[in-house]
Parts: C-alpha cells; sequence; structure tokens
C-alpha cells in the first residue's frame, strides 16, 4: 500500500466498501434461494468464486506467506505486550 496516512485509509475504506459490498451480494443469493429462484443463486455464487480467483486469490496468498514469514521472525514464546 502507500506511506501516506492518507492513503492507508483509502486503501482501508476501499477495502471495508468491497467487503461490505460481497456481504450484501451474498445475502442477496441466500434470500434469492430462499424464494426459490436457485438459478439467481447459483449464477450470483459462481460469479462471486470467479470474483475470488480472479482478483482475490493472489493478494491473499501473498499476506498469509507474508504473515507466516513474520510470525517466523518473531522471538521464541511470541511478541511482547
Amino acid at each position: 500500500m502507500t506511506d501516506s496516512k492518507g492513503g492507508r485509509l483509502g486503501d482501508t475504506l476501499f477495502a471495508l466498501f468491497h467487503v461490505a459490498l460481497i456481504a450484501a451480494i451474498i445475502v442477496y443469493a441466500v434470500v434469492s434461494l430462499a424464494q426459490g429462484n436457485t438459478w439467481r443463486f447459483l449464477i450470483t455464487v459462481c460469479g462471486l468464486t470467479v470474483y475470488y480467483f480472479w482478483v482475490l486469490d493472489k493478494p491473499v496468498r501473498a499476506e498469509i506467506e507474508r504473515r507466516r514469514r513474520l510470525r517466523g521472525q518473531t522471538p521464541q514464546g511470541g511478541p511482547k505486550k
């Protein structure tokens, strides 16, 4: 991300907006399924799956690896509080 505070805030707001949007789409899919519209549910879930692998999978894996490396660098016994 960026070094300036405004950039980090912008990144955070961007991420929160997308999480809220994805949550709303999931709720929409579940409501569609509850109303008996199976095709709409399946298309929506397939679209979210494609979106995850197309857009989010690489950054998520990179973040997991980054956290594993950071955890491996901490002194024995974990971080001090």
